[in-house]
């Protein structure tokens, strides 16, 4: 009976060290995840300083002494958030869903290909304005920063994914460097999304045709009565909408400035990248220039395309900063 006993005190033994294991294993490749949102970030390829600030809600806004190191910055912090939705973004751009979910993807890829989308990327990429496209190698460079710096000690959808694909082990699936394709693959993908509005244009375009006259066509679309009562009305609080108070106080900011070493310390913040003369800010809501998406959290596409805003200047609420200067300087 003692033995019995001790048999059984060693197997709930092995049992809970072997659950603590697991959920520590879960645990720390989990955590390989989470942004790093305090301190300072030394990152190659800037030219100065560039400051990243977070308000309540978590959104990202950068400063930047230039529209180089303005792109760079959005796209390593982008990578820090979401490189699992960038990395399955430009699979489905690319038609390569099938690589890492198996083959009942083939179908959907074959699609992807026959469509085009990164045929028709690259030629709008070659046709180009030169800043833009160095707008787009800078954000795929700040990218990259990110990759080169977490390959091999990824999170856990890369783990799950590189073990079911065999393309990667506990370090999760090995990632390719980011390109200004991918980026401008991105665009069609998600203009493909936002189509679904493609019957009632038809519609439109031939009641235009019918009617003769494009008026009475909208008369068939009349707009929503102002006075009729809204969802959600402008101003509550955590609405987000006009007048709430997400992002009014409490801002929090960290550093990042150029390097080859990267390291954070300090209290809550979010990297802040910059100096105080010549900045180019981006907000939540850029003017002109979707290519820099100034929110790393928000909802929508990633990454975007577009040009610069011509006035160079985007609203941004700030309530607390932290200056650095880039390594040696």
């Amino acid at each position: 009976m003692r033995r019995v006993r001790r048999a059984l005190k060693l197997l709930l033994f092995i049992v809970v060290v072997v659950i603590l294991a697991v959920a520590g294993l879960i645990g720390s490749v989990t955590a390989r995840g989470l942004p790093q949102t305090d301190g300072t970030i030394h990152i190659p390829g800037l030219h100065a300083g560039v400051t990243v600030q977070r308000d309540r809600a978590g959104i990202a806004q950068i400063t930047a002494d230039d529209p180089h190191d303005l792109f760079l910055a959005q796209g390593f912090v982008h990578a820090q958030e979401r490189m699992w939705q960038m990395e399955v973004s430009r699979r489905i751009g690319a038609g390569r869903l099938a690589e890492l979910f198996g083959t009942d993807l083939v179908d959907t890829d074959k699609y992807v290909r026959t469509l085009g989308w990164r045929v028709t990327a690259q030629r709008d990429l070659d046709a180009m304005a030169p800043d833009v496209k160095d707008d787009l190698q800078a954000y795929a460079d700040g990218v990259n920063a990110w990759i080169h710096a977490h390959n091999g000690n990824l999170s856990l959808p890369f783990v799950v994914a590189g073990l079911k694909s065999g393309l990667g082990g506990l370090g999760g699936l090995h990632l390719e460097d980011w390109t200004p394709l991918d980026s401008a693959t991105w665009q069609k993908v998600q203009a493909w999304s936002l189509g679904g509005n493609l019957d009632a244009e038809i519609f439109r375009v031939l009641a235009d045709a019918r009617l003769g006259d494009p008026k009475l066509t909208d008369a068939l679309f009349p707009a929503y009565d102002p006075t009729a009562p809204v969802i959600t009305p402008s101003g509550l609080v955590g609405s987000g909408g006009a007048g709430s108070s997400i992002g009014a106080t409490g801002s929090t900011s960290g550093t990042v400035s150029s390097g080859a070493s990267a390291g954070w310390g300090g209290g809550r913040t979010s990297p802040t990248w910059g100096r105080r003369s010549r900045r180019w800010p981006a907000s939540t809501r850029p003017t002109g220039c979707s290519a820099a998406m100034a929110s790393a959290r928000t909802t929508g596409s990633l990454p975007a395309l577009g040009r610069r805003a011509a006035s160079r200047s985007w609203p941004t609420t700030r309530t607390s900063a932290t200056g650095c200067r880039p390594s040696g300087s």
